[in-house]
Formats: C-alpha cells, structure tokens, sequence
C-alpha cells in the first residue's frame, strides 16, 4: 500500500473548517493508501528557530570534553541544550528554519540535507511513497503555512524524487512573493487541485491541463440531518449547550437565521475594525423583525466576538467545540447563514442553505458564490455598519424564494460533492 506523508493536517485546529475538512479529505485519501506520517497546521504555522551552523562545533566540542565522564552523554546534553544553545542564539543571532522568498529555496534545502533544520520532515520524506498536501486556504500574502507547504513540495520533487500532490486549495497569490514560489513550484508537481474557480483562474500560467482540475472542497462531502430528525431531538432544552457557553433558546422546530463571524477579523494586516457593535446591530434587527438568531463560533475569533453580544441579546451561542457533524446539522438546517466564513458557509450549502457572505481573508467567500451559483455580493466585513440594511433586505429576499431555492443550491452542493472526489484522483490512477 502507498506510504503517504500527509501535510497540512488541520484537525489539531479548534476551527470547524480544519476540523471538518481534514476529517472528510484524510477519509478520502485512506480509500486508496496509508497515512503513515503527517505534518500538522500547528507546527507549519509556528516558527521553528535554528541556530547557525557555527554551534554545531561548541556543540561538538562540549561533547569531546565531557564524553569520558560517567555522566558525559546527559551531561552533555544538559550543558548544550540548558545553556550554550539559548545564549549562542542570542550572541550569534538565531532565523525561522524556513525560507521567505524563492531564492532561499536551494539553501535552505543544503540546510535541510545536512540535517540543521526540518529534521522529522526530511525523515517523512525520505520513507514515504508519497506527498499529499492539503493546500486548503494557506497560500495567500506571505503566510509561514503556505512557505513551507510549497518549500516541503520542492524538497519532494528535487531533493527526494517523490510524487507530491496539492489538492483541496485556494491560492490567493497578489503578493508577488508568494506568486513567485507558486510561479516556481507549481509546474512541478504532479497533481494540482483547485477548490474553487478563482484560484484556478490566478494560476492558469503556472500548470498544465494534465495536472491540474477545479475540483471543490472536500467539506462538500459532509450531509446534514433532516429537519425532522433534528427538530426530534435538538428541542430539548440546552441540547447543544457546550459550557460555558449557552445554546438555550434554540429551537430547530422552527425557522432560525445562523450568524458566524470572518477570517478577516484581528489580523495584524488589516484594518483595524471592531465587528461587535455592528454584529450587534444587524444580530438584533435580525432577531425581531425577521427569524431567530443563532450565533456560532467556528473559530477562536469568532468566539471573542459573540459572546458578549449573545450575553447581552439574550441570543443561544453554539459554541466552539461542538462535534463536526452536529454543526453541519445546525447551520444546514438553518433558513440563512451569514457570515465570512468558507467551511461554515459550504457546510450550510450542503443542506440547501442559502449563504449570504462577508470578505474573509481571501477571495475565497467571492468563489464560493460563484461557484455555487448565487448572484450576490459579498459585503465588506470591514464595514458592517454600513451593510447591515442591504443583509437584512438580502436575507428576507432568500426566505421568500423557500424550498425552491434551498432544493437549487443543495442539487449543486451535491454536484460539488461528486467532484470533491477529484482531490484524490492521483492516488485513485495509481491504483489501475
């Protein structure tokens, strides 16, 4: 069976998206090999410091000093790693073990091969079969995700002569850094995978039709209980109450609007705006003259957020750690979703929900909308308060247009289903 490194596994997220999309995409990929070693989202987002070469001879000679003592092997250990080491970072200077632009590719990857950095990853690649990246939305500015990603896909294919895979991906490539290193690594590759239309457009000069297909996202797969089944059971009071937040006040019986928040909120490169006060505003206006609202918090941000405003509203909050498949049943269930959000937005599609959608931290809720054919725009989550009337007339409009609508969007959600099977296809033509 194929040895698959797995890269990018998200599900060591607290956000639904990661959660589900790994979980449905891993499924996918376990049909035809096996997973045996992975790189999680935690470790590629954080920056992994290595110390100049230089260390690696106090090192050596600290053990030559030590190595005929009884204790010399711990004492040794103790010695470099207790002292040497954090005060040779600071005297001699100490960088994040991944490059930040193309050019650095090729050292860093003689940095790589001589063992000063990534040394679990070059041990994955050196017993794999195969590279599988889940490129999800990490290609965008010049995220440390989407760097390493891409540098883990050239070190397969130059330095370790392995198939590598990107599939399940947006690549947002307006920064010209980050377009160069797609520019570079992606004829390389063997398969690439498009999760929605405009990424695929921004990258036609960098693939060829043989490696490359619009696929969608593998969250796509997920299928959301019936009404019926969830009213049978989510009626009680407090059911989906996760402490110490409150869902007190949800009924599914009925009718019910899902509000959840953007990937564009409290990131240092963007504007800074505070979302509360005009969440507040459209959640309650909402709340009275047109359905239920129901907040959700599909990731940390998001939590921040609503939590005040249900307290103060008196609105249920499904919290942060609800299980992947009661949140599908949730936002699929609902008459609209609101919000910036790309795995909450496909996850309410799958139930025929129509999404009404905010600027995220990419264009990526833009090809939602086109991808799943709905005629609308996305609104400026940087501008909420000024928004919240044309939301409120678009939400009433969608309610209006009823089950025939909602049966439109999940036909084409069911559609994108079938085609998220695309991300495998690689492993699936290995197999014949």
């Amino acid at each position: 069976m194929t040895k698959i490194f797995f890269v990018n596994d998200t599900s060591d997220s607290a956000n639904w998206g990661c959660r589900a999309t790994t979980a449905a995409l891993r499924s996918m990929i376990e049909q035809h090999g096996e997973i045996t070693q992975v790189l999680y989202l935690r470790r590629m987002s954080a920056t992994d410091r290595y110390i100049q070469k230089d260390f690696k001879r106090v090192e050596a000679y600290c053990s030559q000093i030590f190595t005929h003592l009884p204790t010399g092997k711990s004492l040794t250990q103790y010695v470099n790693t207790r002292w040497i080491k954090p005060r040779w970072a600071r005297l001699a200077g100490s960088r994040d073990a991944m490059p930040t632009t193309w050019d650095e590719f090729h050292s860093f990857a003689l940095k790589v091969l001589a063992g000063e950095i990534l040394q679990p990853e070059r041990a994955a690649l050196e017993t794999c079969d195969l590279v599988f990246i889940n490129g999800e939305g990490s290609i965008y500015d010049r995220q440390r995700k989407g760097r390493m990603m891409l540098f883990i896909a050239y070190l397969a294919k130059v330095h370790f002569d392995k198939p590598c895979v990107l599939a399940n991906h947006t690549a947002d490539i307006h920064d010209p850094v980050m377009a160069q290193m797609v520019a570079k690594v992606y004829p390389l590759l063997d398969d690439i995978v498009f999760r929605e239309p405009l990424s695929a457009a921004a990258c036609r000069p960098f693939v060829r039709d043989s490696n490359s297909i619009l696929s969608a996202d593998a969250a796509f797969t997920y299928r959301p209980a019936t009404r019926t089944a969830l009213s049978a059971i989510g009626n009680r009071p407090d059911y989906f109450s996760i402490w110490p937040d409150s869902a007190r006040g949800f009924d599914p019986t009925n009718p019910y609007i899902c509000v959840g928040g953007s990937s564009i909120y409290s990131r240092r490169d963007r504007p800074t705006y505070d979302p509360i006060p005009g969440f507040k505003a459209l959640c309650d206006h909402l709340n009275q003259s047109v359905a239920p609202v129901v907040l959700t918090a599909p990731d940390p941000k998001d939590e921040k957020i609503f939590r005040p405003i249900a307290k103060e509203l008196g609105l249920p909050l499904i919290a942060l750690n609800t299980p992947t498949q009661q949140a599908v049943d949730i936002l699929g269930n609902a008459s609209v979703y609101i919000s910036g959000r790309w795995h909450p937005s496909i996850l309410a599609l799958t139930g025929g929900t129509p999404i009404i959608t905010f600027t995220a931290n990419t264009y990526k809720t833009q090809a939602l909308l086109q991808q799943i054919g709905l005629n609308a725009q996305t609104f400026d989550a940087l501008n909420l308060h000024k928004e919240a009337k044309d939301i409120i007339e678009l939400a009433e409009t969608y309610i209006a247009q009823g089950d025939a609508l909602r049966q439109k969007l999940q036909e084409q959600a069911s559609t994108l289903s079938d085609l998220a099977w695309q991300n495998v296809r690689y492993l699936e033509r290995l197999k014949q």
